[in-house]
């Protein structure tokens, strides 16, 4: 029986004999890795530490009220500013309004613009009176000129057919234009004759007169 408890023992006593030195190496490394991390950090890191602890165990101080304003010198609180919130009534109001003076302004335009048709209708109007007065004028003017001429014509017939000392005595009270108009509507023979009857120099007044026409 004691040969078999001792068996027993030395079984479990050989494998802790061999875990115990393995357990105490690796204890060993771990310290001195330990220590090794200690050594490298720096003593200004240490001491900070150190001072933030001691800080921390203090009690609290409470915190000292801030100082009050002087009587009369109290400064008022900035006002809060908040932003202008427009309401959907105050928005459809300025909305209508907008409308109503588009509208009005579009009137206006519309007036406008009527009355410069207005303007430009009687102006086309009076234009178009203005160029049949002036046709008017136009054609009793050629009227009267082919009147004139006629008459002319026909008195330049009549003193065609007098005698030329008769013809030159009687065109010699006359204007020396319509005297130039009556010879110059003669043949060259007809108002040579008369010339060579008239008074010298109303003769030389004609005849430069009928240069200059012609």
């Amino acid at each position: 029986m004691k040969a078999k408890t001792l068996g027993k023992f030395i079984k479990w006593s050989v494998p802790l004999l061999l875990i115990v030195p393995l357990v105490s190496l690796k204890l060993a490394l771990s310290v001195g890795r330990v220590l090794q991390q200690f050594n490298e950090i720096p003593e200004a890191a240490l001491v900070s530490q150190v001072h933030a602890a001691d800080r921390a165990a203090q009690p609290k101080q409470p915190l000292s009220p801030a100082p009050l304003d002087p009587p009369g010198e109290t400064q008022p609180a900035p006002a809060a500013t908040q932003p202008y919130t427009a309401s959907i009534p105050d928005v459809m109001a300025h909305i209508q309004q907008r409308e109503l003076e588009l509208k009005q302004k579009e009137k206006l335009l519309q007036e406008r613009e009527e009355y410069l048709k207005r303007m430009q209708e009687d102006v086309e109007r009076q234009l178009k009176e203005l160029i049949d007065v002036q046709k008017e004028i136009q054609a009793y003017r050629t009227e009267k000129e082919e009147n004139r001429s006629a008459q002319i014509r026909s008195l330049s017939k009549i003193y065609g057919t007098m005698k030329p000392k008769e013809a030159a005595k009687l065109l010699e009270n006359l204007e020396d234009q319509l005297v130039v108009s009556i010879i110059s509507s003669m043949n060259a023979t007809e108002a040579a004759n008369i010339l060579a009857n008239m008074d010298i120099k109303k003769a030389a007044k004609i005849s430069q007169s009928l240069s200059q026409s012609r």
